[in-house]
């Protein structure tokens, strides 16, 4: 069975020949880049200078001799850089700094740095006017897409691999507005003045219907997931209340994941980091496949629970492994136990792809990395 036919059966809630296994096929199931090297290096794999696919969170692309090495099944293809924006780290005193194609100001140190944050944001005020100063990226340009088109058909046919598409150039409805206002001005919009923090969602909900237009017209045929990622929750409860989720929110991605479900046969998947389980029989009525990272250590995200709850209607991608307290503290043998209790609990019946909760961090003993994967080729088995 090759890594396409493998997830896509998952993917249709029956049993493959094995679990499905990711890493690197998203932003946000992939690896840090020090924690890589570090993992290459106790595989001894050569050490490389590999590309940088996310600056924000410092990750590499995986490359294909780890890929192999570690029996991934998935590859990315994700959309371009707008024209009108290059990447432009500058140093000042103790940080680096540089601007997104929104707007906003991002810095990390450059001591000890692991991630660049958001920093300053360009909305102001929760003001008509300042909504329509904002200045907007062009969700039309074509160089987001060009040569896609290409790209996806050579891994399509060229390779075995499951292929997962990301069109997104910033966060979904309601995290996209918070890097663009700042977190708490957001939240605080929400309730203090929601005409306004509706007028900002609809306006990135409409660039994100032309953009993933576009980007289906050109790989839709191809790919075999389509991400999203849209953080609405928190460790131990939502961020926002699920009525407000469902009087502002809900409605614009469903009109957004019809669209998709209009241009492809990928399955939607829906990263939401935190305790999701609120959540979840509301992104299924709106069209989500896919449910990730599936935060095990947050509040109602128990697997054995949202297996028996939910297991028929959605798939699980993530919850392999803990990766806040087991990835990096446990030991060996405590990472064997967590990574078999989620398989028990995930895969029965298909409808699970293996992955950890999030991106592997820097800092995590590659044994323990190394410990995750062995356990799932030995137990992942079906």
């Amino acid at each position: 069975m090759t890594s396409r036919e493998r997830l896509q059966k998952a993917l249709n809630h029956k049993e493959p020949d094995r679990i499905p296994v990711d890493l690197g096929g998203s932003i946000v199931t992939s690896i840090t880049k020090n924690a890589y090297a570090n993992l290459r290096k106790l595989l001894g794999l050569k050490a490389t200078e590999p590309e940088i696919i996310d600056i924000v969170q410092q990750l590499p692309r995986v490359e294909q001799d780890l890929r192999e090495e570690l029996r991934i099944d998935t590859i990315p293809l994700a959309a371009n850089a707008p024209s009108s924006w290059e990447l432009k780290i500058e140093e000042e005193g103790d940080y680096l700094y540089f601007y997104d194609e929104w707007g906003s100001r991002l810095r990390m140190p450059k001591k000890g740095g692991f991630y660049f944050d958001w920093y300053e944001y360009p909305i102001k005020e929760s003001t008509r006017d300042a909504l329509k100063k904002f200045k907007w990226p062009d969700p039309d340009d074509p160089a987001r897409y060009e040569g896609l088109k290409d790209r996806a058909k050579e891994l399509y046919e060229n390779t075995e691999y499951a292929i997962m598409g990301s069109a997104l150039s910033g966060g979904g409805i309601f995290e996209q507005p918070e890097r663009v206002r700042g977190a708490p001005e957001f939240l605080m919009d929400l309730v203090s003045n929601e005409k306004f923090a509706d007028a900002l969602m609809e306006r990135f909900t409409n660039f994100y219907l032309r953009e993933y237009s576009h980007f289906l017209d050109e790989v839709g045929d191809y790919i075999q997931v389509i991400v999203y990622w849209n953080d609405m929750s928190g460790q131990n409860a939502p961020l926002i209340s699920p009525g407000l989720y469902r009087k502002l929110i809900k409605p614009k991605e469903k009109h957004l994941f019809s669209l998709i479900k209009k241009k492809t046969n990928a399955k939607i998947f829906y990263h939401c980091c935190g305790a999701a389980y609120e959540f979840i029989p509301d992104l299924i009525e709106s069209g989500v496949d896919i449910l990730n990272p599936v935060q095990v250590s947050a509040k109602g995200m128990d697997t054995q629970k949202l297996k028996k709850e939910f297991g028929k209607d959605i798939v699980f991608w993530g919850g392999g492994c803990d990766t806040q307290r087991v990835l990096p503290f446990g030991t060996v043998q405590e990472v064997r136990e967590e990574v078999k209790r989620r398989i028990n609990d995930l895969a029965p019946g298909g409808g699970f792809v293996f992955n950890t909760v999030h991106n592997i961090q820097d800092g995590i003993p590659p044994e323990n990395i190394m410990a995750m994967f062995e356990t799932i080729w030995e137990y992942g088995k079906y």
